[in-house]
Formats: structure tokens, sequence, C-alpha cells
């Protein structure tokens, strides 16, 4: 089964974690091209990511994405799982900056 594949690092600040570019570029992400797919959101390994990054990425996600996971292609959890019968919403402006 393939997943789109979604890593923190993409989102950071060369190899280190700050929040203000974070935020920043979860927030310039169009995450509507992921629309009904199934995402894979990897764990960071050499970077340390707090955990509250990985649930924005999950809450930018849920309004598009068919299967959210967590973890690696071997070995994963699902983290979200549209139903049948939801309508896609849309996410608007940045509360966290």
């Amino acid at each position: 089964m393939g997943y789109e594949t979604i890593d923190p690092r993409d989102f950071l600040n060369g190899e280190a974690f700050t929040e203000k570019r974070f935020l920043a570029r979860t927030g310039e992400n169009d995450w509507s091209a992921y629309f009904d797919k199934q995402i894979l959101v990897r764990g960071c390994e050499s970077v340390i990511v707090p955990p509250w990054a990985y649930m924005l990425i999950a809450l930018r996600l849920a309004p598009h994405a068919k299967t959210i996971r967590f973890g690696n292609e071997h070995d994963n959890i699902v983290i979200y799982r549209k139903s049948r019968d939801s309508k896609p919403e849309t996410i608007t402006g940045n509360k966290y900056e």
C-alpha cells in the first residue's frame, strides 16, 4: 500500500527546530494537495520535534486526507481515518501565529 509521505523536517529551519519557522511553513503549505490520500507522517530520528508539531500537521491534514498514519513504512499506527459520510472542510487562518 502506497502512502504520500510527510517528513516534519521539511518544515524546519535547517537541522534545528524553531517554533516560529515551523508555524510559518505549515501555515503556507497547500494541504489540499493531500485530498483523499493516505498520508504517512514520518517520525524524526535526527531532529528533536515536539509532540505538538505532529498534532499540528495532523490537524492541517485531517480535512483533506483519507487516512493519516504516524511512523515509518513498515511500522506505523493510524491516527486519523475519514468517516465515509464526512465532507471536506476548510481550515482558514492560522490561530497559532
